[in-house]
């Protein structure tokens, strides 16, 4: 909805009201009719809704309630556009807005969606969150000075005041308190004053008294038009009390749907009366789970759509079905965005990147920590083993051991970091992806503006402890940028496997089968001629055989004196590395970069539209 806050904050003469959470807005009525959702075969297929029906009022908060496994959560998901239906997962229904019947999918912008776990970036701060989701969610509608006003403004409504300027926080970081992070949650979506909220599980870890205040936060927003749906698990009665209607779902169908105030008599007429002074929420649940699917049907406990008192008086219910989200089309999510939107998304996700990095020194100590302890090591192992004396050169193999061990650690230096560190950043992507707040290529294009500078300091810093202590004899410059093509490389490696999989364990446990192969191709453990001809392809797909190529091109080609001409040369021609192909093994490395990357990209964005 767009607004438009005014330069005037004080509201002075004929100066407009200033866009708040708590601004008028003109509020959506949403209906739902004869809702199906399906997964697996089509011959065999499991229902996850069946046949569900509903209506939430515009200024109304609505409750899905139900036990583990009731379907809470996939209505909600299917009525925000959070699911996206394929050959394998079916939906069926109709939806309206306001009596018009929408696509769910691609409707889903015009929904704030407030997602179970807080997906905040550890190191923002609640002020800089709200000033991020503002700056690309509102770009156009408002300037620089009213976006910092309606922050403020955000800040002082959702009680956030006092930790404004307080990290987020995570396991490892102290941080906000679990309302606190909640309402900055929340916050974030709010930004945009929708005329629609849903959330997931918003009470979730959060003791009874943040929970009763976020939830009356929800119906102070309400009250200003806008329509909210949550699901909640089992709320107090204080909590409760706060819902203006409630959706009682179990096995995917709807035992009750309506007001609060009649659920006990809905209850009590089929034999479960709510004993008094008893929470009415516990009541429900405690019936709903003591009742197996025989005692559902056999006390008539599922709602039909005709018994529904809310809908039955409602001119748009209608028989007819239709298949949703057939054409998604205009939901899908551009790689890139139009040009004067995607540099504004690039410059803040950078400046976002920038203050992450520079703020989380426990990852930058542990990752120079690792790279000063173990090229100490290699500098005090392999000293002068790449000296031009002949007492100390005549092992070629030590020579080029050295080398061959050097590069390795810097692969899995950069590589371990990112595969450890963006675990925790990929849900922060999916969350702002799915809400368009910036586009997938803005989002890599500023991680690799980041990425880029801090791996060749980190190259820098290894190259410095170890080349001139070994006594390399390379030009110091071009293996310098071998090894920062190398360690970019992994890099990019290790953030395909952190866009796949979600756990950091998982992540760190696919490293070695995708790294140590790599260590075979060296030319180091096994001469390449010795490797059986069918593998022998495999070292091309290698970026640590590529950067060798070009380290042994530098080190053992010039620099070598006449009695050692010919150790250099068998050596590289066993590897069979060329001599007039030093830029096409660069190239290959810059290929592998861009490859990688590329991959990276659009594995992430397949996830984002797969799980959002």
């Amino acid at each position: 909805m767009a607004a438009t806050v005014p330069n005037d904050v004080e509201g002075g003469a004929g100066a407009q009201p200033r866009m708040t959470i708590f601004s008028e807005r003109d509020g959506k009525d949403l209906e739902w009719h004869s809702l199906t959702y399906n997964v697996g075969p089509v011959d065999n297929p499991i229902t996850v809704l069946d046949n569900v029906f509903g209506r939430i009022p515009k200024g109304k908060v609505a409750a899905l309630m139900g036990p583990s496994g009731a379907g809470k959560s996939s209505l909600l998901n299917v009525l925000a556009g959070r699911v996206k239906p394929s050959n394998s997962l079916r939906i069926s229904g109709r939806i309206t807005i306001d009596g018009e019947e929408i696509d769910p999918v691609a409707n889903r912008s015009n929904i704030a969606y407030v997602m179970q776990d807080d997906s905040l970036l550890p190191t923002a701060t609640p002020r800089e969150a709200l000033s991020f989701s503002a700056a690309l969610r509102l770009r156009g509608e408002v300037t620089d000075k009213e976006r910092d006003d309606l922050v403020d403004t955000m800040l002082h409504e959702l009680g956030l005041d006092s930790c404004a300027d307080t990290f987020v926080g995570n396991a490892l970081m102290a941080g906000l308190s679990g309302g606190q992070r909640k309402r900055t949650s929340v916050g974030v979506d709010l930004i945009t004053q929708p005329d629609m909220i849903f959330l997931d599980e918003p009470t979730s870890g959060l003791d009874s008294y943040s929970a009763h205040a976020l939830v009356q936060l929800l119906k102070r927003i309400s009250g200003y038009g806008c329509t909210v749906a949550c699901t909640i698990h089992q709320p107090s009665s204080e909590v409760f009390a706060l819902f203006d209607q409630v959706i009682l779902l179990k096995s995917g169908r709807i035992v009750y749907e309506g007001d609060i105030p009649e659920m006990n008599d809905f209850f009590g007429s089929r034999g479960h009366l709510c004993p008094p002074n008893f929470n009415p929420a516990d009541f429900a649940m405690f019936v709903l789970s003591m009742e197996d699917e025989e005692g559902m049907k056999d006390k008539d406990l599922y709602m039909t759509q005709d018994d529904s008192k809310i809908l039955s008086s409602q001119v748009t219910l209608e028989s007819s079905v239709t298949a949703l989200g057939a054409d998604t089309g205009a939901s899908q999510k551009s790689f890139c965005t139009r040009p004067d939107h995607f540099f504004l998304e690039i410059l803040w996700l950078t400046r976002r990147e920038i203050n992450h990095v520079r703020r989380d020194t426990a990852s930058l100590a542990s990752r120079f920590g690792s790279t000063l302890f173990l090229n100490v090591l290699f500098a005090l192992i392999f000293m002068g083993s790449g000296s031009e004396d002949d007492s100390i050169s005549d092992n070629l193999s030590t020579h080029f051991g050295a080398l061959t061990m050097v590069t390795i650690s810097i692969m899995f230096g950069s590589a371990l970091p990112v595969a450890t560190e963006f675990p925790d950043q990929r849900p922060v992507f999916l969350r702002e992806y799915a809400s368009g707040s910036y586009s997938a290529a803005a989002y890599f294009l500023s991680k690799i503006c980041i990425e880029l500078p801090l791996a060749f300091v980190q190259t820098l810093f290894a190259a410095l402890i170890f080349f001139w202590v070994v006594d390399f004899q390379g030009d110091f410059i071009l293996m310098l940028l071998s090894w920062w093509l190398l360690s970019i490389c992994a890099a990019s490696v290790a953030i395909n496997i952190g866009c796949l999989v979600s756990d950091v364990k998982v992540t760190t446990e696919f490293l070695p089968p995708l790294f140590v192969p790599q260590l075979l191709f060296a030319g180091f453990f096994i001469r390449i001629e010795q490797v059986p001809v069918y593998l022998r392809w495999a070292q091309w797909l290698c970026s640590l055989k590529y950067t060798l190529n070009i380290l042994m091109l530098l080190e053992f080609t010039d620099e070598c004196d006449d009695d050692a001409r010919e150790g250099c040369n068998n050596l590289l021609e066993a590897n069979e590395v060329e001599r007039d192909h030093y830029w096409v093994y660069i190239i290959c490395l810059l290929g592998l970069f861009a490859m990688f990357r590329t991959v990276a990209a659009f594995i992430l964005v397949w996830r984002a539209q797969t799980l959002y």
